[in-house]
């Protein structure tokens, strides 16, 4: 069976091909465009968690930024070396205290 016995002419099969082509076309630039602005994206991203590790690394502020949290470092016992050892609570006799 051949595009004549359906009653398409040469015209009509070449601007088919045509519009497939440019349908094929136009979505493959829109993907390749969105794989760089995602790559620029990433970049970007990238450097501004850099900048961020390097702005919290020259702080002089003992806990992490992100956290709260104090660092091991910023204790006592880990900067003399000593081990440390939690405060002993007095028990009451019923565990209310007064």
């Amino acid at each position: 069976m051949t595009y004549r016995s359906r009653g398409r002419s040469v015209f009509e099969v070449v601007l088919a091909i045509c519009f497939v082509t440019f349908l094929v076309g136009f979505i493959t630039v829109l993907c390749i465009g969105n794989y760089f602005r995602a790559k620029r994206a990433q970049e970007r991203q990238r450097q501004r968690r850099l900048q961020k590790v390097g702005q919290d690394a020259g702080s002089a502020h003992p806990t992490s930024s992100r956290s709260g949290y104090a660092t091991d470092s910023s204790y006592p016992s880990a900067a003399g070396g000593g081990s440390y050892e939690a405060p002993s609570v007095a028990r009451g006799g019923n565990g209310v205290s007064a």
